[in-house]
């Protein structure tokens, strides 16, 4: 797998990076919603799937000069697959990392006029246990299809049908102001009856079209929705010394989160002299429904920790019907300008007018607020040597703040959109073709989303400031080796009334002061066809909990964690057919650390495990 950086990059299930969707700086972008798909603005609700997205990459800094409008926290971006001549139909066959058999079989075609292409999948889990032994099974239907219409364009559509059965997931609160002790992994220590079932899906349609004279249009439309039909939530929190913590579920009725989303673009690309320039006008639209609450909270006593408990009879949930809802509704107009001269400087600018308004629907009426900014981002970036560039920017977007965690007293809701402004400005070098070498450094300021402790709201509670630096390496050091490699320190900062009165700590919770990772790629030449793979992970300690504890006010701390991953391919022939085997072996240390979440609470890291998948061409 080849990445332009360090900063995240993922193809099938194969992901490199310091960076993914929940965590870009520090942040979360699923929760910002900062997410393009080849570069076209959308509002996810639902997953994506590999059987129409060709590839994810994480673009912050240096790539985001190529983006209309780029969010400040960063972008994932997502490739939609358009199969070449000759790509081959794939049958895999596997055992995923906690030994769920699946299949996957992915039709793929282009037409021999290349007018038209088409990948169509489906991917089948069988019933087994994931990373907390909890029961389950999926199936997933997904394709895209290109159409090319001449000289008028082309159509692309994708769509994803998933719908998934499993077990209710846990999570363990503090001991007090530490990690509460280890206990055995894989062993499910949920109510059996705690049974999810739900659909996730999504579809679009994207067009495009080359008017002439530098001129061209484009549209995207896109619908998404996540459909659980039951969800569970399950707490053990409270240790004693007895070794007992309370067992409390939280049982959700059918909640639905639904998103219309699109724009609408207008661009022009000229020269005038040495300097090439591109302007676009764009028009871009959503409207997100959320319905939640309704929810039972089941307290089901205290338990022994870390054992399997005591089944309880199962309750009558019938009667539980999710009563409030969420509407949000956005509507924006911008223009981006960008510019290239004699590939020595390049410039980024655009400006967008938001119209954004949400309305909270419960049987006490109608609550509702509108935020009208103005939202910008520049962008300069400029070539001082062969293969050195520098680069700088500014930018101000209005990102999400996400929702509150299932143990908040809110639990659920979709919080107000929020203003966000980031600075940055970093390095660039080509050591050699393809390989090459960044040094950023960045500020990102937004308000803050958390648990007010006295409350148990979850809602925006102060200022956040991530401050920090992160480096980046990739591409192939010779002709069988390809290496990428990354690091990023953050210095994060709570600022308010919260942090002033003693409520919170200064450290926000699960920001990692360090992460770093190194991937390396051997393609084994005495035997053609092989190649080996070695991926290492470290993460830095992180707060546990916003709430100040012990001397200094200092607030519970997870440890630094560091993990192995070891990896082999092969692909050959075997009776006339090209079979590629993968084999992963993860965790290979078996090193055990806690992760934190928005809600203050804990799981743990997986354990060693395998995966191994055989794909035959047809």
């Amino acid at each position: 797998m080849v990445a332009d950086d360090a900063f995240g990059y993922t193809v099938g299930d194969d992901t490199v990076g310091i960076y993914d969707q929940s965590s870009v700086r520090g942040f979360d972008l699923e929760s910002a919603g900062n997410y393009r798909i080849d570069g076209n603005y959308f509002v996810k609700s639902s997953g994506v799937s590999n059987f129409f997205v060709a590839s994810t990459a994480v673009r912050t800094g240096y790539n985001t000069f190529q983006l209309n409008l780029p969010g400040p926290s960063g972008v994932v971006d997502y490739r939609l697959r358009d199969p070449a001549r000759g790509d081959p139909t794939l049958l895999t066959v596997g055992l995923d990392e906690y030994v769920q058999p699946y299949l996957d079989f992915n039709y793929k075609h282009r037409s021999a006029d290349e007018r038209f292409s088409t990948s169509l999948g489906l991917g089948l889990v069988f019933d087994g246990r994931d990373a907390q032994g909890g029961e389950g099974g999926s199936w997933l239907v997904a394709g895209t299809a290109r159409a090319s219409l001449g000289e008028a364009g082309r159509v692309r559509l994708f769509f994803g049908e998933y719908d998934y059965r499993r077990q209710g997931q846990f999570r363990i609160g503090l001991a007090g102001d530490s990690p509460p002790p280890r206990i055995v992994r894989g062993r499910y220590l949920g109510q059996g009856w705690a049974r999810e079932r739900g659909q996730r899906r999504i579809a679009g349609v994207l067009a495009d079209s080359a008017l002439g004279a530098g001129w061209s249009i484009g549209a995207i439309g896109v619908f998404s929705q996540e459909d659980p039909t039951r969800a569970f939530s399950q707490f053990f929190t409270d240790l004693r010394a007895d070794g007992t913590v309370r067992s409390t579920l939280i049982a959700s009725p059918q909640q639905r989160a639904t998103a219309w989303s699109g724009e609408a673009r207008v661009s022009w690309e000229g020269r005038t002299g040495t300097i090439s320039h591109k302007v676009t006008a764009v028009i871009r639209g959503r409207r997100s429904r959320t319905l939640f609450g309704g929810d039972a909270v089941i307290d089901v006593g205290r338990v022994s920790y870390g054992e399997r408990p005591v089944q309880s009879a199962t309750p009558d949930l019938s009667a539980g019907r999710a009563d409030l809802r969420d509407l949000v509704d956005q509507r924006g107009a911008g223009i981006a300008y960008q510019a290239s001269w004699r590939d020595r400087v390049r410039v980024n600018v655009g400006v967008l007018r938001s119209d954004y308004t949400k309305t909270f629907e419960a049987a006490a009426g109608l609550t509702s607020n509108r935020s009208l900014p103005f939202l910008y981002n520049l962008g300069v970036l400029a070539r001082v040597a062969p293969g050195f560039e520098t680069y700088a920017s500014y930018s101000r977007g209005l990102e999400e703040a996400g929702t509150a965690p299932a143990s908040a007293g809110n639990r659920n809701a979709v919080l107000n959109a929020i203003v966000v402004t980031q600075a940055e400005l970093g390095l660039r070098y080509t050591l050699r073709p393809g390989v090459t070498a960044i040094l950023a450094g960045f500020e990102t300021k937004k308000p803050y989303a958390g648990l007010d402790g006295t409350t148990n709201i979850y809602g925006l509670i102060g200022s956040v400031r991530h401050r920090g630096i992160e480096a980046s390496l990739s591409g192939p050091v010779s002709r069988d080796l390809s290496v990428v490699a990354g690091a990023v320190y953050i210095d994060p900062r709570i600022s308010g009334a919260a942090v002033e009165r003693g409520v919170i700590g200064v450290v926000p919770v699960g920001v990692p002061s360090l992460r770093a990772i190194a991937n390396a790629s051997y393609a084994v030449a005495a035997l053609k066809g092989l190649s080996l793979d070695i991926g290492l992970t470290y993460t830095g300690e992180q707060a546990a909990s916003s709430r100040p504890a012990g001397t200094g006010g200092r607030q519970a701390m997870l440890p630094a964690d560091f993990s192995v991953d070891l990896g082999a391919r092969y692909r050959f022939t075997a009776a006339g057919r090209p079979l590629t085997v993968r084999l992963q072996v993860l965790n290979v240390t078996n090193s055990y650390a806690w992760q934190v979440n928005g809600s203050e609470t804990l799981e743990y890291t997986p354990p060693r495990r395998f995966r191994l998948a055989v794909t035959g061409e047809f």
